[in-house]
């Protein structure tokens, strides 16, 4: 199945994570929101990101690696890859 996903992350304490090329960055206790796409294999791409031992391929997977950060839901829908930054805008427009 093809599809988008927002992976709903706790972060238990303030960390500063090495985020790869983005280098150190400081995040605060509380939720977040990833939204991304799979358009080959969404429910392999979800389970990867569960993963804490892995090729780090995307940014998300330098957080993830955290001990301090766990995913505490996935929310997913068939849909292009044009919904992801519908959805990652609507997300967005509700943290202004």
């Amino acid at each position: 199945m093809r599809g988008i996903y927002v992976l709903l992350i706790l972060i238990g304490e303030d960390s500063a994570v090495n985020i790869g090329s983005l280098g150190k960055i400081s995040f605060k206790k509380g939720l977040y929101a990833y939204v991304g796409s799979a358009q080959n294999g969404l429910e392999k791409r979800v389970a990867r990101h569960f993963k804490k031992n892995k090729r780090k391929f995307w940014h998300i997977d330098y957080l993830l690696e955290n001990e301090q950060v766990g995913i505490v839901e996935v929310f997913y829908k068939e849909a292009g890859k044009e919904e992801e930054c519908r959805i990652a805008n609507k997300i967005g427009e509700i943290n202004q």
